[in-house]
């Protein structure tokens, strides 16, 4: 399936700010995880990967999401990242995650579940990667279950839910027109619109 430019570029845009985003979001994780602990502080973790939702949700095609949390999770890198070449690794296996949840509905279906279960599977891509970076013997079982159970919550919300309404913002600006997710808008209102009049 080809990319228009105007695709790329704007993946390009999305992934660069969730990317200063994800950079700012991590200075911030350092006193919170130190308030609450690092356990507690997976609450934080949806953020990190709502690349994938915005851009999958608004361009609709295959590899969009993975593509965008390497760019986003890139630029945390090259930005300074305190998590070093890690931030870029977990963004690949995040990445991986929230493509999948596209890849299962054959990428015809970005309904809000849809974009949910992207950031639930982006939390599982960042624990197989922490489990392969750390082995499983770094973790007591309860840290384990309550890292993956916290992510997976974030990344429902954090990672799908927001993104979703943060595209449905962007939409009612206009910006977002001549993209996939307005002409999948328009198709459903016309649909509608045809079942009313029925």
């Amino acid at each position: 399936m080809n990319w228009k430019i105007k695709e790329v570029v704007l993946l390009v845009v999305i992934a660069v700010a969730c990317g200063v985003l994800y950079m700012g979001w991590s200075t911030l994780w350092l006193p919170i995880s130190a308030l609450v602990g690092p356990v507690g502080a997976n609450f934080m973790f949806g953020i990190w990967v709502i690349a994938s939702p915005i851009v999958a949700y608004i361009i609709q095609k295959p590899g969009a999401a993975l593509i965008a949390e390497v760019v986003a999770a890139s630029v945390e890198l090259l930005i300074g990242s305190h998590f070093g070449l890690s931030a870029l690794l977990i963004g690949v296996f995040q990445g991986i995650g929230a493509e999948i949840a596209f890849a299962v509905f054959r990428y015809k279906k970005y309904h809000v579940s849809v974009l949910m279960l992207s950031g639930a599977l982006a939390a599982c891509g960042s624990m197989l990667y922490s489990i392969i970076a750390n082995g499983f013997s770094y973790y007591t079982t309860t840290t384990l279950v309550l890292t993956f159970i916290i992510q997976v919550i974030s990344g429902l919300i954090l990672g799908g839910l927001l993104a979703k309404a943060i595209v449905e913002g962007l939409g009612k600006t206009g910006v977002l027109n001549g993209y996939a997710i307005y002409r999948s808008n328009r198709k459903k209102e016309n649909n509608d619109e045809f079942i009313v009049r029925m």
